[in-house]
């Protein structure tokens, strides 16, 4: 099994960076997750989370896009558009 969270759409791209910001969804003031089999995975993707001043975790996060050469190729298309 795995534990699914949900995030909001690309919504935001960090030039400096070479990378979407992502911010968690919520569900009823919770998270918004999902525990499902691990063969329904269809890409799983790496964030960085982005920390405040006190290296507290705000619930938003960096795509990292150089993990994943598919993923890598997807974005940079959508960029261009």
């Amino acid at each position: 099994l795995a534990c699914i969270h949900w995030f909001r759409p690309l919504q935001s791209f960090y030039e400096n960076l070479h990378s979407f910001r992502l911010t968690s969804s919520s569900r009823q003031r919770g998270p918004n997750a999902l525990v499902v089999p691990v063969h329904q995975v269809l890409c799983p993707c790496h964030l960085i989370p982005r920390v405040g001043r006190e290296l507290e975790v705000r619930g938003e996060f960096y795509l990292n896009r150089y993990i994943d050469l598919e993923l890598f190729e997807r974005l940079s298309e959508s960029e261009r558009l």
